[in-house]
């Protein structure tokens, strides 16, 4: 048995309109459209459906039996979507719900926790779920509204914005420094043991007065934590390359030293990644404004 032809949601709306105006002239002056139009629609219905719902007369139209019953169903699930839309309404323009978030944890740690409190005091109405690890996340299968990390994702799909510029610096102790030699100039770090995060891959790019430099470190010391490296680096294991905001505190303590300062490391873009069905939800919208406020396009 064939399937029935489909019903345009057109032409309902059209039939629904001209019951509850009390005629075809009200219902497309309330649409916005001709009087021919919205007869050709309620004809097209009526032929799909295969019977009479109106009868038209020169005063006017009436429901037939079919139409009244037609016109009860019909009514209410227009109504329904009517109430559909004011929930998504409600939804993209309303500053509450949860929101899910995935961060850098280095960023996460040294620049965010303290932004995402104060963000959270302004808006009572969100409930804040936030994930510090540097894994990388499946966002719509784990349902994040947005990541912060620095880099790209392989996954195309995603909404990209970039959020600031952010400096490496590659660094060391002064007392594994005073022992091992203080490179001056890219090609001499070969000579240094490198410890590295486990997404880096060793291809280190340094800026000179001719372009880039680019020098491949080899490691036998990787972890997956920012503030691993740091240690190892103040414990004298050998240099690393870590975020300038990771370090500004050692540093000015002397606990820790730049190494190769006229050469600058290559910086990194801090990206926001948002899958497209969150980037219009009032409550992320409000976060990604905030941060855009609070950050600094270079840090």
């Amino acid at each position: 048995m064939p399937e029935p032809a489909p019903v345009d949601l057109l032409d309902v709306i059209s039939f629904v309109r001209v019951v509850e105006t009390g005629g075809i002239a009200n219902a497309a002056a309330r649409l916005g459209i001709a009087k021919s139009i919205v007869s050709r629609r309620i004809s097209r219905l009526e032929k799909v459906l295969g019977a009479q719902l109106l009868i038209r007369t020169p005063r006017g139209t009436t429901l037939t039996d079919v139409g009244r019953k037609y016109h009860a169903r019909a009514g209410g699930g227009l109504a329904e979507l009517e109430l559909a839309r004011e929930v998504v309404n409600k939804l993209t323009s309303e500053i509450s719900g949860l929101l899910r978030i995935q961060v850098q944890t280095a960023f996460g740690d040294f620049v965010l926790a303290p932004l995402l409190a104060e963000f959270a005091m302004l808006h009572p109405r969100i409930q804040l779920d936030i994930s510090f690890e540097d894994r990388r996340v499946d966002m719509s299968a784990e349902a994040y509204d947005l990541a912060i990390k620095p880099g790209t994702d392989s996954d195309l799909t995603l909404i990209t914005r970039k959020l600031a510029k952010v400096r490496w610096v590659v660094i060391a102790s002064p007392a594994y420094l005073d022992t091992q030699g203080r490179p001056s100039k890219p090609s001499d770090m070969n000579a240094h043991k490198a410890m590295l995060h486990v997404q880096d891959t060793g291809n280190w790019r340094f800026q000179g007065a001719h372009g880039w430099e680019h020098v491949r470190m080899n490691s036998e010391f990787r972890t997956d934590n920012g503030q691993m490296l740091l240690a190892a680096a103040r414990a004298g294991l050998g240099v690393t390359v870590v975020p300038r905001f990771m370090v500004e505190g050692p540093l000015m303590r002397g606990e820790l030293e730049v190494v190769l300062p006229a050469f600058p490391h290559e910086g990194a873009d801090l990206q926001i990644f948002m899958p497209p069905a969150r980037s219009d939800i009032a409550r992320v919208r409000a976060l990604v404004n905030f941060l855009y406020e609070k950050i600094d396009r270079e840090i």
